[in-house]
Parts: C-alpha cells; sequence; structure tokens
C-alpha cells in the first residue's frame, strides 16, 4: 500500500473505526493492531512493514506491506471487512 506508518495509523483509527461505530481498534504497537466487534462476529489482526519507497523518476512513494490475519469468521464477514477497508483507504485513481 502507497501509505506511510503515521498515514495508514491515522487513518485505521480515525474513520475506519469511527464513521460506523461498529469496528472497534486495539493498539497493539505502532505496526499491530486487533480489530473486533462487540459480539466477537469479527476478529481481524493487521500487521504492517515499511518497505523501500517506490521510485518513479522523481516521485517517492510510500510502501508498506500490510498482513491480514482473520481469526474465526466467514468469508463473508471477510469479504464485509475488506470493502469497507478499501473503501476507506482507497487512493486517488478512478
Amino acid at each position: 500500500m502507497a501509505f506511510s506508518i503515521p498515514e495508514f495509523t491515522k487513518t485505521l483509527n480515525g474513520q475506519f473505526v469511527t464513521d460506523e461505530g461498529s469496528y472497534h481498534c486495539n493498539t497493539l504497537s505502532d505496526t499491530q493492531w486487533n480489530i473486533y466487534t462487540e459480539d466477537d462476529v469479527l476478529n481481524v489482526s493487521i500487521d504492517i512493514e515499511q518497505a523501500p519507497p517506490r521510485v518513479i523518476a522523481m516521485l517517492r512513494l510510500p510502501v508498506l506491506n500490510v498482513v491480514f490475519g482473520f481469526k474465526n469468521t466467514t468469508e463473508e464477514q471477510q469479504a464485509k471487512f475488506l470493502k469497507r477497508f478499501f473503501k476507506y483507504f482507497h487512493k486517488g485513481g478512478g
């Protein structure tokens, strides 16, 4: 993903969890989070790792490797979570 760690953290802890209030975010470290619902229907771990920037001519884009770990969730719940995640983390493009 083309995010710096602070950008990713701000988005994850911002509108992503607060807009509908259905997800809660537990920060485990600067690069690890646990996203869950109050009823434990969804439990997702997110781990990120800073990768070397993508360089295109004079442009340098930050790169994060992102790993999702779903615990005891159905494919439907995973799809719903990822749809919301990508909605909030989508940048530009069209």
